[in-house]
């Protein structure tokens, strides 16, 4: 991902007083600060994250400017306002990057919680090994909410976290804050997905492990063709022999995931990895790991049902066996 880090500033809140601790200047980007906000950054762009484009008069949108200073406190301000009810707080440092995305301007504002760990500072004898305070998290973990606009086009990608306030949870962030009604995330839409063609096989009595391998390969199938799931194409697959299956699939999925799922500008291979292999574990205590791809390839693999219901797996055309 070109990315390209141009300024940033960090605020602090304090769960003690529930206070911003404001910053008057930018950050100094040293190689490695440039390299943690651009890790950071990416993990914006998983498949946790939910979408959407902000509309043109949208209350948020306007706070953005190229004075990425004032920007940034008028907006602290205002998450102060909506995160200070929250029931569990603790030190955030609020961070606040603009930054160019293969040319384009963008704008990221990422909530990082700090955390208390044990740190070795020396070669004391007394106590090298002490608990220190406010750490940020490592370079490889994603934002405690994260969300990145596309400046040009309004797009924007969204990783946030419920607040629990008198004993509901709320998405203040979306919400309250940013005031839109995002997409659900990829990840989210493909649960989501694996649910309804399980209820679907359940009313229609298809439902085996032959019927779940299916829907994995179903998936694996449309993301590596188009990095994208469309449930038309997905009942096709699935009830390719029950029209009726397909149309209940197709209103059950779209009720609660109205577009096709698109991993635009969001990267699809955590997916992908989930549903490469088949992973079956067997009565008798054998597993079996099959790689999607040759899964129903009837030349690599046979499942034969006996006449006493019991079931044998043919493994077939096997060059080499390798012990590990």
């Amino acid at each position: 991902m070109d990315l390209y880090i141009k300024k940033a500033v960090i605020h602090q809140f304090s769960p003690e007083d529930t206070e911003l601790q404001l910053a008057d200047k930018y950050l100094n980007i040293t190689p490695k600060i440039e390299e943690y906000l651009r890790k950071k950054i990416e993990r914006v762009y998983s498949d946790e994250a939910k979408t959407g484009v902000f509309e043109a008069e949208n209350i948020f949108l306007a706070d953005l400017s190229d004075d990425l200073l004032e920007t940034s406190i008028t907006i602290a301000k205002r998450w102060q306002e909506e995160f200070v009810i929250s029931e569990q707080q603790k030190t955030n440092d609020l961070i606040f990057i603009q930054f160019d995305k293969e040319g384009v301007q963008h704008f990221a504002f990422l909530r990082i919680s700090l955390r208390e760990t044990l740190t070795h500072l020396g070669v004391e004898a007394d106590n090298p090994i002490k608990l220190t305070q406010n750490n940020l998290p490592g370079f490889g973990s994603s934002p405690d909410e994260g969300l990145v606009v596309n400046i040009s086009s309004r797009k924007y990608h969204l990783i946030e976290k419920r607040i629990k306030y008198n004993g509901a949870f709320l998405n203040y962030f979306s919400e309250n804050l940013l005031q839109v009604q995002p997409k659900i995330s990829p990840q989210k839409s493909i649960k989501e997905i694996e649910k309804t063609a399980q209820k679907i096989a359940e009313t229609f009595q298809t439902d085996d492990f032959q019927f779940q391998s299916k829907v994995k390969s179903s998936i694996f199938k449309n993301l590596e063709e188009s990095d994208s799931l469309s449930p038309e194409q997905l009942a096709n697959d699935l009830f390719d022999d029950n029209l009726t299956a397909r149309l209940q699939f197709v209103d059950r999925v779209k009720e609660s995931i109205p577009e096709p799922i698109r991993f635009d500008e969001i990267d699809s291979s955590r997916q992908k990895k989930k549903f490469e292999n088949q992973k079956l574990s067997l009565s008798n205590g054998i597993e079996l790991i099959v790689p999607t791809n040759i899964y129903e390839d009837a030349e690599s693999v046979e499942f034969i049902q006996n006449d006493n219901g019991t079931y044998s797996i043919l493994i077939k055309n096997i060059e080499d066996i390798t012990s590990k």
